[in-house]
């Protein structure tokens, strides 16, 4: 697995890119997500590495306690969970576009 759940140490300040370019460290980071904001425990944060290595580096940095953002420690977990879908790059022949819509006027 190469995702992490940040659990904790994240404040409400902390925007994505400072998130991003901490974890980039470890390795590079295909996503990262801040989660719900209001609502954390349901939705945390998590970063998504192209290798699993990077996330093990970073769990094991994070376990240490030496990755502090916005002056925080953050703690951090392994993840399961999959990202959003993928949106699909193909046309859709059974729905009508914005486009479309605009050239029916």
């Amino acid at each position: 697995m190469s995702t992490i759940e940040i659990i904790g140490g994240c404040s409400s300040s902390t925007t994505r890119m400072i998130l991003k370019r901490e974890m980039e460290r470890f390795g590079h980071v295909d996503v990262c997500h801040m989660g719900n904001r209001d609502n954390p425990k349901d939705e945390p944060p998590w970063v998504r590495f192209s290798e699993p290595r990077g996330a093990d580096q970073a769990i094991e940095a994070i376990k240490a306690g030496t990755v502090i953002i916005d002056g925080l420690a953050i703690s951090a977990q392994k993840s399961n969970r999959r990202g959003p879908p993928l949106v699909s790059r193909e046309p859709r022949e059974a729905e009508i576009g914005s486009r479309e819509l605009f050239l029916q006027r």
